[in-house]
């Protein structure tokens, strides 16, 4: 008797194991949304969403004539709340939206200036949708035009914009690539503001939304980010220019690869190559004065040199590597001041450091940080070192006739 029980009861555990796919949902019933464009027209919420053409996304990239309709389709939809507006699409597609594969969310400039809390909210509740995808707020253009382009090289525009952008933050300081996460995490601290990247198209947005675009060596228009947007809580608030942007990936410890000019003794510049670049950024108040000490240690080479300089020698690497250090300081104190003129944005985390290493003068200062962000003090220690110069020394410059 008690061996029929035990089978029993192990069967019975043997079934819960067995339940099947009780929620599956097959993929020619979804609609899988690659990326979202958010508008603001007429006090309502313009979407965007570009979606995956099943029947074309497995054939040969754009431009390559496999197929004969587009890998992606856009729809847009006006409504006064997302939620609203993701099931009033409904109404026009035969699928239902999946939301688990977003790349980028895509904001028009007007509606970052207006404010954003509200709309990220649905982002972070819905449990279909992963926090990892990027933020991208679009300058100069709308977010319906950056959701419409059709580019070549991807089947995706979302997905191009996915990896422009890793391989942008990755290459070139002054780009950034910021996740939901990441934002949500810096309106939420205390000392710390958030930034986003900024979207421009080049060329005519309107002749980018056909496959014309494809079948051209020099495309119509084309998507570019320039700029990192400086947001005050959740509202854009100003721009950091190219210089102001890659000193604000030295404070933060965001720079992995880049480019920089350095100017020679002798008239020209030399390019700088960045190998690896690595911030210890530390903070105290003594007596209520804020002082920021940013550490910088960074190692790279010489690629291009368009002045008569002699590499060969010690002491000519030795003068670049001193320039080179004041060249970082000026691109640091630049973005200091940019932020400070930014609705006094402290989007280094300045106060944050202040708060990690001196946390009993923070609480004297965080009531009213707004106002010392302005004040405070930032040093900066840069040891820069340049490990080669390429394969030669001497430039064929200095041998020419």
């Amino acid at each position: 008797m008690k061996r029929n029980v035990s089978v029993v009861c192990v069967l019975c555990l043997l079934l819960v194991l067995t339940t099947g796919c009780w929620s599956r949902r097959e993929l020619n019933e979804l609609a899988i949304v690659t990326g979202i464009g958010i508008d603001k027209l007429d006090n309502q919420y313009l979407l965007s969403l570009q979606m995956l053409n099943m029947g074309q996304a497995g054939s040969e990239a754009p431009g390559g004539g496999g197929g004969s309709s587009l890998p992606v389709t856009t729809q847009y939809i006006k409504a006064d709340s997302l939620f609203e507006g993701f099931r009033r699409l409904t109404t026009k597609l035969p699928r239902k939206l999946y939301f688990s594969h977003i790349r980028v969310l895509v904001f028009s400039e007007t509606l970052a200036q207006e404010g954003l809390r509200d709309i990220l909210d649905l982002f972070v509740r819905d449990h279909e949708i992963r926090p990892d995808f990027f933020l991208v707020v679009t300058k100069g253009v709308e977010a319906r035009e950056a959701m419409s382009q059709i580019v070549p090289i991807e089947q995706s525009p979302a997905t191009a914009l996915l990896k422009n952008l890793e391989i942008s933050e990755k290459n070139w300081a002054p780009t950034v690539a910021i996740t939901l996460d990441e934002f949500i995490t810096d309106l939420m601290k205390v000392g710390k503001e958030g930034v986003m990247t900024g979207l421009q198209l080049n060329g005519d947005p309107h002749k980018g939304q056909t496959d014309a675009n494809l079948k051209t060596v020099h495309p119509r228009s084309n998507f570019r980010f320039s700029s990192i947007g400086v947001f005050k809580n959740d509202k854009l608030v100003g721009w950091l220019n190219e210089d102001e942007g890659r000193g604000f990936s030295y404070i933060t410890n965001r720079v992995n690869a880049s480019v920089f000019e350095v100017p020679c003794d002798s008239g020209g510049k030399a390019a700088v190559e960045v190998l690896r670049s690595s911030t210890h950024l530390t903070g105290k108040a003594p007596g209520g004065e804020p002082v920021i000490t940013v550490g910088i240690a960074m190692e790279g080479n010489i690629g291009e040199i368009s002045c008569r300089e002699d590499l060969s020698k010690p002491e000519t690497i030795y003068a670049f590597e001193r320039r080179a250090e004041q060249v970082i300081d000026g691109f640091i104190h630049k973005a200091v001041r940019k932020g400070r003129q930014s609705s006094s944005s402290d989007i280094f985390g300045f106060g944050e450091a202040i708060h990690r290493y001196d946390p009993r003068n923070w609480n004297r200062l965080k009531d009213d940080w707004d106002r010392h962000f302005m004040s405070v003090k930032v040093d900066t220690r840069i040891d820069v070192k340049l490990r080669r110069t390429g394969k030669v020394g001497q430039s064929f410059i200095d041998k020419m006739k």
